[in-house]
């Protein structure tokens, strides 16, 4: 049986709880009745006029009829708006069930025969302290059965005069003081026990609705952010490679330095829109773990070129470990983490050196990049891995970073099964550590491969099929890939590459397709288009802006390369190297 709980308050709740509690236990009360009320018309029977006798189990057994209709039809559509006439016919239930059983009392007592007396007591007493339970639940029917059945008996007793029956109706009397004391604390205690459980489902209904809005929202805000972020990354994909193009072609020093003022300006917004798209993608899931056992040190030796250079423009000197060991984890993914930290550490100091440990603790190993910057507050060492937080750059200065570091960190950490740290003291500096497994001298170690930035373009021209539905973006990226010495197929959709394909005596060299396209067309429909008309697999990358989990991840399990708009051509280019080999 269900009943809604919109708009009623907690009283009624109670109210109602109580009812239906005892209208489920008249099944019980009314087969005790009959088991009673039979043997003792059966013990009496030699006793008590026969016709007395039928008459009150007469009356009985209509009484109990017309309570088990009332229960059948309260089971059957029980309305919360008809509690009142439950509760009244609750009430007549008990108080003529108390009427027959107080009568059964004075008809069933036999003057001189002390033990039928006593029987008879004891019998409605049995009857009230079994009902005592069931009816402390709801004290209107209480008091409407049990004082009423054992009043009639205690005065028939108190006015025979003597002491042994007036002994027997001061028992009587004490015993229904002592259940109605004891129904009215149970009764309490039972309706505080509903009144909490009520407010709690309260509660919980309350943080349910506010958990559906905040979902709600969290959605709609998602949604804003997946359209905003890919209109927004169109314009500036195309203003990257227009930029990157105008910087190959500038020559004299005043346009270079114009262009260079133009370059750090798009730099700062891919900077932005890579970490933002590094949180999207590793909320996603769609980041693929590959751990392996391998020497910490190539990871340091991939570190320390970078680092350097950056932190001698500061003064600072960084103290590398001589020998790390073998660990094992993402090599790529961990190198992310060190990068943060080594980034914020030079950020942040001003004065003084920068040490990179690695420190065993049994079966795993501890990599910390200890520093003596400003340190960081305990309140604010509880928040720093939250999203665009920030240490003393109130005025949003871009080139303090965009307090999203900490938080990719703490989400590639996460991913990886590793624990980071971090301890600090304001105006002593910093550590920020990473706990990783430790691997077993006995484990087969993997290199880590590195790319060569010094390698040149083939000189034999490569043949790209470019797909690209906004003409801005396609005539950039054409004119970037033909300075870099590339033959170019530009189409804006999947039917002209196809048609123009004809017109080519050889299959491209690769592919570099926008995902979203026209006529509800996406990019791995249009590589597997062109892969079936070449009969071959092309080397592909996907180009994209959007930022839905749910695609992030077809994508990453797509087997092409995806990059993420707006694409630095630094990454173009590796692409394009990636095929001579």
């Amino acid at each position: 049986m269900h009943i809604t709980k919109n708009s009623i308050s907690v009283d009624q709740q109670i109210q109602i709880e109580q009812i239906k509690t005892l209208y489920e236990s008249i099944g019980s009360l009314v087969t005790i009745n009959l088991i009673v009320g039979t043997a003792l018309v059966f013990v009496f029977w030699d006793l008590v006029s026969h016709t007395l006798l039928l008459t009150w189990m007469g009356l009985l057994f209509v009484m109990l009829i017309v309570r088990m209709a009332v229960y059948g039809s309260f089971t059957r559509a029980f309305n919360p708006d008809s509690l009142e006439r439950y509760k009244l016919f609750l009430i007549l239930g008990s108080l003529s069930s108390g009427i027959i059983w107080g009568a059964g009392g004075l008809i069933m007592y036999v003057p001189d025969q002390l033990d039928y007396q006593l029987f008879i007591l004891l019998s409605l007493l049995a009857m009230a302290g079994g009902s005592a339970f069931s009816l402390s639940i709801y004290l209107p029917a209480y008091f409407a059965f049990v004082p009423v059945m054992l009043t009639p008996v205690m005065i028939q007793l108190f006015s025979i005069g003597d002491t042994t029956h007036a002994a027997l109706a001061t028992v009587t009397l004490i015993f229904l003081i002592a259940m109605t004391l004891f129904n009215i604390k149970v009764n309490k205690s039972l309706t505080s026990a509903m009144s909490l459980r009520f407010e709690n489902l309260e509660l919980i209904e309350e943080l349910q609705v506010q958990k559906q809005e905040a979902e709600h929202a969290n959605s709609a805000k998602s949604k804003f952010l997946a359209a905003a972020s890919h209109d927004l990354r169109q314009p500036l994909y195309a203003l990257t490679l227009f930029t990157e193009a105008l910087r190959h072609k500038a020559t004299d020093p005043e346009s270079l330095k114009i262009t260079n003022q133009i370059t750090r300006s798009v730099d700062a917004l891919q900077t932005l829109f890579d970490a933002l798209l590094d949180i999207s993608v590793l909320d996603a899931g769609a980041v693929e773990v590959h751990k392996s056992n391998f020497k910490l040190d190539q990871v340091i030796d991939k570190l320390m070129p970078d680092f350097n250079p950056l932190a001698a423009q500061k003064n600072l000197s960084i103290q590398w470990p001589s020998k790390c060991g073998i660990v094992y984890s993402d090599p790529n993914l961990l190198e992310r983490i060190l990068r943060n930290f080594l980034t914020n550490a030079i950020r942040y100091t001003d004065a003084g050196h920068i040490q990179v440990k690695c420190e065993p603790t049994g079966r795993t190993l501890a990599i910390r990049v200890v520093d003596t910057g400003i340190g960081i507050s305990v309140p604010d060492q509880e928040t720093i891995f939250d999203e665009f937080h920030q240490l003393g750059n109130p005025e949003r200065d871009r080139t303090k970073g965009l307090g999203l570091g900490l938080s990719i960190v703490k989400r590639t950490a996460s991913l990886l099964g590793h624990g980071i740290d971090v301890q600090s003291q304001p105006g002593l500096g910093s550590t920020f550590s990473v706990t990783v497994d430790a691997a077993p001298v006995t484990e087969t170690v993997s290199g880590l491969s590195k790319i060569d930035d010094t390698t040149l373009m083939p000189e034999m021209k490569r043949l790209i099929m470019l797909i690209d539905d906004e003409e801005a973006i396609r005539e950039g990226l054409q004119l970037l890939l033909t300075l870099w010495g590339c033959d170019v197929i530009a189409c804006a959709d999947e039917t002209e590459a196809l048609g123009k394909l004809n017109s080519f005596d050889r299959t491209p060299d690769a592919i570099i397709c926008d995902y979203r396209l026209r006529d509800h067309r996406n990019g791995l429909d249009v590589i597997a288009a062109i892969n079936s008309a070449c009969q071959t697999n092309i080397p592909a990358v996907v180009v994209t802006g959007e930022t839905q989990k749910d695609l992030l991840r077809e994508l990453s399990e797509s087997g092409h390369q995806v990059l993420h708009k707006p694409v630095a051509p630094a990454k173009l280019r590796a692409f394009l190297r990636s095929l001579t080999v």
